[in-house]
C-alpha cells in the first residue's frame, strides 16, 4: 500500500506540472514509455530482476521523473535560474531518496519479506530521459519533425525488442 500510495503522489506532484506546459499527450507518451520498458510485461525486470515482485507503476513514475529531470535540463535558460536550481535539486533529491529505499528494500529486506525488484525503477527512468528529452525540449515545434525524437524512438523500441526476445528465448523465470 505505501508503494502504491507513493507512486500516486509522485504522479500527481510531477505529472500535473508537466502537463500544464506539455499537455496531457506527450506527457503520457514519456509515461506509457516507462510503463513499457519497466512493468509490462516486466520487460525490464524479467531480464535483470526474473523472480523479485512488482508492486504498483514505478516504471511510469521513474518515466515521469527522468522526464522531468530532463525537462529542467533542456529548458533551464527559460527558468528563473534560482527556480531552475531549485527544482533540479528537488528531482535529484527525490530520486536518490525512493532509489535508495528501493535498493534497501530489494537487499536488505528480510529472507520472509518481499524483495520488491527495482529493474522497473531503473528502467523507466531511463526511458523518461532518453524520450522527455526529446518530446520536453520540442515543445513550440512539430515533434516529429525533429530527428532527435525519431532516434531516441528507434533506441527505445531496440531495448524493448531486445526485451522481448531475451524473455522469449533467455528468460531464467
Amino acid at each position: 500500500v505505501q508503494h502504491i500510495v507513493g507512486n500516486l503522489i509522485m504522479q500527481l506532484a510531477l505529472g500535473i506540472p508537466l502537463e500544464m506546459v506539455h499537455k496531457g499527450l506527450r506527457v503520457g507518451l514519456v509515461y506509457l514509455a516507462g510503463v513499457i520498458a519497466g512493468e509490462y510485461p516486466s520487460l525490464a525486470s524479467s531480464i535483470f530482476d526474473p523472480l523479485k515482485y512488482l508492486v504498483g507503476a514505478s516504471g511510469g513514475v521513474y518515466a515521469l521523473m527522468g522526464g522531468y529531470f530532463m525537462n529542467v535540463l533542456v529548458n533551464f535558460r527559460e527558468m528563473i535560474p534560482a527556480l531552475g536550481i531549485v527544482r533540479l535539486l528537488i528531482i535529484i533529491l527525490i530520486i536518490g531518496s525512493d532509489m535508495g529505499f528501493a535498493l534497501y528494500r530489494r537487499f536488505f529486506v528480510p529472507v520472509d519479506g518481499s524483495p520488491v525488484s527495482f529493474a522497473a525503477h531503473v528502467a523507466g527512468g531511463f526511458a523518461g530521459m532518453s524520450i522527455g528529452y526529446t518530446v520536453f525540449s520540442c515543445f513550440d515545434k512539430a515533434l516529429l519533425k525533429d530527428p532527435r525524437f525519431w532516434i531516441a524512438i528507434a533506441a527505445y523500441f531496440a531495448c524493448v525488442l531486445f526485451a522481448v526476445f531475451f524473455n522469449i528465448f533467455l528468460s531464467p523465470a
